[in-house]
């Protein structure tokens, strides 16, 4: 009986056979054994190495960036995404015209990126004129609120103080929802209003942080800010800015402990100022990572009221509406390390006469609000607005 005669190894296969050996040596990781794990799935995977090569894409992923095996991936992902060090973390990219967020893992020298974008609105949904109404509503109240402890002089008597102070608690709650939403629908539709002015990003952290430490000293917790020597200056809306810092502090405030400190870092890196926020809390499980990233309400055990979770949502569209990203680290047990980079601005608009931002305008309405899940009914009297 004649032997089949073995199959003539072609120079064309060769080379693919030395190519696939060659990745797997320089990896430490077969890619060929984890890029069929994600051929099946719905969402959009591709693993990325150290040189930003393609190793694998599967065809959600391939038809969402373009990409096929061997590409180099900095052609459409950002670099601030490749090169993060981090072992686990969530971030955010334009695709083109689309914006979509990213969850990255890596395995030894592989990155393992999953795409996810944002759901679009329900056919003929119009929440604007909604909204419009609910802040309406809100002011009526309001000024019934005033109207009432000023008439009755509800605050010169214990009881009449603290059931003022309950009633505007809760107004500023109610605002801080409707504030979220109508933040989060202008997001959705990129047509988040702003007024940009030469704003020193130093100036806006370091005050806030210092209002909130005062605010949270009683409960045993401390806001430590520190940034690099010299001014820190870039074009921006300083209210908006104020609301994301305030989302990403009440995001860190809400899952601390007594005596823990809660460290903000203002750096220039290149061209980008970076915002960092960390806490050692209790951490993000990593299965609600994700949707708390995309504005999806993922409650966690112990969580406070905290309306439908928009806040990390909302703090990454304001980055996105000043050119920059937001990256989010945490693991259960480790704490969250947020950081948002904001373009550096160089231009001719920044000059020592161009009037900066009049900043705390609004006095601490901001503050009262943002935090208003978190902060004890006496911190909201009518001295306190006034």
């Amino acid at each position: 009986m004649r032997e089949k005669p073995h199959p003539v190894e072609t120079n064309k296969d060769k080379r693919k056979n030395i190519k696939r050996e060659s990745m797997g040596k320089d990896m430490g990781i077969q890619p060929d054994a984890i890029g069929p794990l994600f051929e099946m799935s719905r969402d959009p995977v591709m693993g990325v190495d150290r040189a930003h090569r393609v190793l694998f894409v599967n065809p959600p992923a391939a038809a969402l960036l373009g990409l096929r095996l061997g590409d180099d991936a900095a052609a459409v992902i950002p670099a601030h995404i490749l090169d993060d060090p981090a072992e686990q973390f969530i971030a955010t990219a334009a695709l083109g015209s689309r914006k979509a967020s990213v969850s990255v893992r890596r395995l030894e020298d592989v990155a393992v990126l999953t795409w996810s974008l944002p759901r679009q609105e329900p056919p003929g949904a119009d929440p604007d004129r909604a909204l419009r109404q609910l802040a309406d509503t809100l002011m009526t109240a309001r000024l019934a609120i005033d109207a009432l402890v000023r008439y009755t002089k509800a605050e010169q008597d214990p009881a009449g103080r603290e059931a003022a102070s309950i009633l505007y608690k809760s107004y500023y709650e109610m605002l801080r929802l409707s504030r979220h939403m109508t933040l989060a629908a202008g997001i959705v539709r990129d047509r988040l209003p702003s007024a940009p002015q030469v704003t020193d990003l130093g100036q806006v952290c370091q005050e806030l942080c210092q209002t909130v430490g005062v605010l949270f000293e009683s409960r045993g917790l401390a806001v430590v800010f520190h940034a690099d020597p010299g001014m820190h200056l870039t074009m921006a809306d300083p209210d908006q800015l104020e609301v994301m810092l305030l989302n990403l502090l009440q995001n860190s405030l809400s899952h601390c402990r007594t005596g823990d400190t809660i460290q903000v870092d203002l750096t220039r890196e290149n061209d980008r100022f970076i915002i960092a926020v960390r806490d050692p809390g209790a951490g993000i499980p990593p299965d609600k990572l994700a949707a708390l990233f995309a504005g999806v309400p993922a409650d966690r055990p112990g969580d406070p009221a905290d309306g439908p979770g928009m806040g990390l949502y909302i703090a990454r569209g304001i980055a996105e509406r000043h050119g920059g990203a937001m990256i989010l680290e945490s693991r259960p047990g480790m704490g969250t390390n947020v950081r948002i980079s904001i373009p550096y601005k160089a231009s001719e608009d920044l000059t020592v006469n161009t009037p900066m931002a009049r900043y705390r305008s609004d006095g601490m309405n901001n503050v009262l609000t943002e935090l208003s899940t978190l902060l004890d009914k006496s911190f909201y009297t009518k001295k306190m607005f006034d």
